[in-house]
């Protein structure tokens, strides 16, 4: 299912048809267009009229009802985009002040590989210095930037390790005023099969270690009131595969961090000017998928590739604002799901249960 709905969001039609509800919903389109029916001489409507194969005495009143439903469509949509992201930043009309970027200094988790070293690019392309925290060790283009760049050899799953790091970097580099919460792993088995061992692991790496993380590096942030937390989360925040009920387990916390997070910086330590982000990317081409990728794509789904991912969390970082990114935009409707009835949301988990089985029972054919 994931890859028939993929498959239509993406079609050429799909995309011809997003185009012109863009313009038709774009309040500057439709405004001028009512105010030219409304406001243009009488001369002058006749002859676009005319050159439109109308007669000059075409009634309009329809074209005008039109363009007035769009253009209210349109002002509410805008409205409403803007007061999400003043609401998502401490109702700020623009970004937060007081950022320099060759002056930051950047914290990435999982910086060697996949998303986190796209980010790392992104964020170097701009001057950040950043400090990247993994346990693998880290490409040769890192070890090529040792101005821009230093590796830390970390387990972020320890708080002892992430202090050692964290005080290293505050003597190397200084304070650090991104964070990005990036590291993770994905172990897909099914409940009654995944062991305690695996169960501690993918907790203390996709969740734990958001308030390690945070107690070490968001300390300076609040006293200076300038900084930004990124949370690297997932579309199955929204929604929860079969197979991968710890894997969303985490990234549904990973949400409900983040959540919590924007509102206590704002409330509880009175820093509204730090900065917290979510991202929910889809299925990413990246080392964690690997194994999978092929079912995935034989089932009709195009993976996101590390950069797309980076590009969309960095573009939100360098506008100096917080918020809630999903990549790609097309898969924003999954954060309604649960908001849908029961048995809308029986039947697509029950697509999806179907779906996943098969895909298990083919690779399990495919290893016999």
């Amino acid at each position: 299912m994931s890859g028939v709905i993929y498959a239509l969001e993406h079609s050429p039609i799909a995309k011809a048809v997003g185009a012109v509800a863009g313009l038709t919903l774009n309040p500057l389109v439709t405004g001028a267009l009512l105010a030219f029916l409304v406001r243009a001489p009488a001369d002058v409507l006749a002859q676009t009229l005319q050159r439109a194969s109308l007669p000059a005495d075409y009634d309009l009143s329809t074209a005008k009802t039109v363009l007035k439903v769009l253009l209210g469509i349109g002002l509410t949509r805008t409205v409403n985009r803007k007061l999400s992201d003043m609401a998502a930043n401490a109702w700020r009309w623009g970004p937060a002040p007081g950022w320099d970027w060759p002056r930051e200094i950047a914290v990435v988790t999982g910086g060697c590989s996949g998303i986190g070293l796209a980010i790392v690019r992104k964020l170097r392309a701009k001057g950040i210095r950043v400090a990247v925290l993994d346990i693998q060790a880290p490409p040769a283009e890192l070890s090529r930037d040792a101005a821009g760049i230093r590796y830390y050899k970390c387990d972020v799953t320890s708080s002892a390790s992430v202090a050692d790091v964290a005080a290293a970097i505050r003597r190397d580099l200084g304070d650090p005023t991104i964070l990005v919460n990036n590291a993770g792993i994905a172990v897909p088995t099914n409940i009654l099969d995944i062991s305690e061992k695996a169960l501690h692991k993918i907790f203390a790496i996709n969740t734990m270690c958001h308030w390690i993380t945070c107690q070490q590096f968001l300390p300076s942030m609040i006293t200076a009131d300038k900084g930004h937390v990124v949370t690297i989360a997932s579309v199955a925040s929204f929604v929860s595969l079969p197979g991968h009920a710890d894997y969303g387990a985490t990234k549904a916390s990973a949400l409900a961090f983040h959540e919590a997070l924007r509102t206590e910086l704002r409330h509880a330590y009175n820093a509204p000017n730090v900065l917290a982000t979510v991202v929910h990317p889809n299925f990413v081409a990246t080392p964690l998928l690997t194994e999978f990728e092929k079912n995935l794509t034989d089932n009709g789904v195009r993976m996101l590739t590390p950069e797309q991912v980076a590009d969309a969390t960095t573009e939100r970082i360098f506008a100096r604002k917080g918020g809630q990114v999903v990549i790609p935009k097309s898969s924003a409707g999954t954060s309604a799901l649960r908001g849908w009835p029961t048995w809308i949301q029986v039947i697509i988990h029950d697509v999806l249960g179907a779906q996943t089985a098969k895909m298990n029972a083919a690779k399990k054919a495919a290893s016999n």
